[in-house]
């Protein structure tokens, strides 16, 4: 199992998946037509933090010393690594202040500021992340766009499904915004499958590649084709999102085992 790389792939999916559920909360909130109430705002926050906390600390059992992770600061100038540990020690403060403004001061003028600043540093973590494995030219697998699409892929399929299951939960018409976030999620992900399991070396052949293939896309279509139409049972669309990220867990095991079956990474 080492070579999926387990801590970075539960890292890098659930970070994403928190992420892509903010910017889905956000847009959801930001026109006049609010989706949730402040209760239910309150607690879909609380979530997505607490996701992207757990898939941060997941991080830490992937470097030889957590605690230096300090370090990482001297090479800012260099080292996509180090802007990556930097970005989301931003992230996850930035992320904790918006919690507290959700729970606090969720009709203050500063809440809107807040919801976008946090949106950005997630966009600016996913794609130091992204880049981290893009420029490493030695290894076509990663230094290709179906990086980049795919770690979005990730955080606006989790995100807007996530979104989408819960908006459905409390009203039959759901916003435009959450539909097309989803549709965008699922056209990323199939682009960067496409991309990728054109490039000699990848292994189209794996369980892993058609669960992710069935799990992710299969059922983020089907999601999308129920979106408004008929209330889904909230366990169910629970179920439903277990099965997605179980899809993007296997597709970004097969991201890590392609390469490190072949390592070194540098």
């Amino acid at each position: 199992m080492e070579i999926y790389e387990l801590p970075l792939v539960f890292f890098t999916v659930l970070a994403q998946w928190g992420i892509g559920g903010v910017i889905a909360l956000t847009l959801c909130q930001s026109g006049k037509n609010r989706v949730f109430d402040t209760p239910t705002v309150r607690k879909i926050a609380l979530v997505f933090w607490l996701i992207t906390i757990i898939g941060s600390c997941a991080s830490l059992a992937h470097l030889g010393s957590p605690l230096g992770a300090y370090r990482a600061f001297a090479g800012l100038g260099r080292s996509w690594l180090s802007r990556e540990v930097v970005a989301f020690i931003l992230l996850n403060g930035g992320l904790t202040l918006w919690l507290l403004m959700c729970w606090f001061a969720n009709d203050s003028v500063w809440m809107k500021v807040a919801n976008w600043c946090v949106c950005l540093l997630g966009i600016g973590a996913i794609l130091v992340s992204s880049q981290i494995y893009y420029q490493m030219t030695l290894h076509p697998l990663w230094n290709t766009l179906a990086t980049p699409f795919a770690f979005f892929g990730s955080a606006l399929l989790l995100g807007f499904a996530s979104i989408n299951v819960m908006a459905n939960y409390v009203q039959q018409n759901l916003p435009a915004t959450i539909k097309a976030g989803l549709l965008l999620g699922i056209a990323l992900i199939i682009l960067a499958l496409w991309m990728r399991y054109h490039i000699p070396g990848a292994d189209a052949g794996s369980v892993l590649f058609w669960w992710q293939l069935l799990a992710s896309v299969v059922v983020s279509v089907w999601l999308l084709s129920r979106a408004g139409s008929r209330k889904i049972p909230l366990f169910a669309g629970m179920l439903l999102v277990g099965i997605i990220l179980s899809g993007e867990l296997a597709g970004r095991m097969l991201f890590y085992g392609n390469v490190m079956s072949g390592a070194p990474w540098f």
